[in-house]
């Protein structure tokens, strides 16, 4: 029997189900690995969980879409987050009644079994011998020299080579056409489940939070659009941040927005974590004034 612990997620993004297709109709809306591309809402209800053995390749495919090609152990960091399970959650979809999550035949054909997100945060100077964190810190180095200013480098060296001073690496990933107001109740969580591992003097009292945002830059001055929107206003709050292209890594370079293209991109960021309460509060004012 396992310890699942299930998180409160409402999610109203759904139709009557006299709107809903079947057949080949509903069956094309899915692209060939399965993903919802269609424009019509699905009704589905959803829960964070603790991160449990069964959810690895979800959680290391919601990696990928963070750090996509670079040379990072997503298994190995996947492995990290569950074993670290008091910290942080999955999202997975609610189970009818009567139905056992723990059954293998309830796993996703494309062994994904079900993970639609993952919020947690990694301690990368206490665990920094470990070979992913070796080489997350390694490409935290990289790319701010080849693209943040000296004073963004400096910070990030500064911060790497100080063991006195924890950094935390946030993670806030899920699936594409999930909500906003999904991060909402896991960030809460988070937030509740570092004050209990620091009352324990669990390794989670950050000085530092890194914090990659995915973005796509429009092409129109500086007008940004985040993947995750409540993260917008966090951008204000960091003490540095840089941005850097990353469409040559990904299949699609552009996609059209609204008669012009949207190019991948990566911004960033490096956040006091005395504040990690207001930005909480930050995120979840973001996402009530866009609902």
């Amino acid at each position: 029997m396992s310890n699942k612990r299930s998180k409160e997620i409402e999610n109203n993004d759904s139709d009557n189900e006299e709107e809903q297709e079947s057949g080949s109709e509903k069956d094309s809306d899915f692209d060939s690995d399965g993903n919802y591309i269609g424009d019509k809402e699905l009704q589905a209800d959803f829960e964070g969980r603790n991160p449990e053995d069964c959810d690895f390749h979800g959680i290391k495919q919601l990696l990928r879409q963070l750090f996509l090609k670079s040379h990072v152990d997503l298994g190995e960091l996947a492995q990290i987050i569950i074993s670290q399970n008091y910290v942080g959650s999955v999202v997975k979809q609610c189970l009818d009644d009567g139905i056992d999550g723990d059954d293998d035949d309830d796993d996703d054909d494309d062994g994904s079994n079900g993970v639609f997100g993952v919020t947690t945060i990694i301690n990368i100077t206490k665990r920094k011998d470990e070979k992913c964190i070796q080489q997350i810190r390694e490409l935290l180095v990289s790319l701010a020299n080849d693209n943040a200013d000296d004073k963004t480098k400096e910070l990030i060296k500064k911060i790497l080579e100080d063991d006195s001073n924890h950094v935390g690496l946030l993670i806030n990933e899920r699936i594409l056409n999930i909500p906003a107001a999904i991060s909402v109740p896991l960030f809460s969580s988070l937030e509740s489940e570092l004050g209990k591992a620091i009352q324990k003097n669990m390794p989670y009292n950050f000085q530092y939070i890194v914090w990659i945002c995915k973005t796509y830059n429009t092409g129109e001055g500086s007008d940004i659009l985040y993947a995750n929107q409540e993260e917008r206003p966090l951008v204000d709050e960091a003490l540095a941040s840089f941005d850097l292209d990353v469409s040559q890594e990904m299949d699609f370079s552009q996609w059209d927005y609204e008669g012009g293209a949207m190019t991948p991109s990566r911004k960033v960021l490096i956040l006091e974590a005395k504040k990690f309460s207001h930005l909480i509060r930050l995120l979840k004012d973001e996402v009530e004034q866009q609902t």
